[in-house]
């Protein structure tokens, strides 16, 4: 933020929101703006607990309150928002997220 560059631990980050080449992370304080694409970002961190759940989305499985994968609208909640699941990852994220 301006001059001032915040520091956020992997560990404070629930979920993840692609906005072009940039990514924003979201921990139980607000949102935090990275250079870094979603991509590279679901590489780096799969082994961490982050699961790939739709083109824009990755989130911390631990971090998922239920899963709705079922019916028109396949989606996970989280305490304080609810996140699209991709239908081509609805297999992938029933099996991190349910069978992990």
């Amino acid at each position: 933020v301006g001059a001032v560059t915040h520091l956020v631990r992997r560990s404070d980050v629930r979920w993840v929101h692609a906005q072009g080449d940039y990514s924003r992370l979201w921990t139980s304080t607000g949102g935090h703006l990275v250079r870094t694409p979603i991509s590279e970002l679901e590489e780096r961190w799969h082994t961490a607990g982050f699961v790939r759940i739709h083109r824009s989305y990755l989130v911390h499985r631990d971090a998922v309150t239920s899963v709705h994968l079922s019916g028109n609208t396949p989606s996970v909640t989280l305490a304080e928002i609810e996140l699209p699941v991709s239908r081509r990852l609805t297999a992938t994220v029933r099996e991190r997220l349910l069978r992990s």
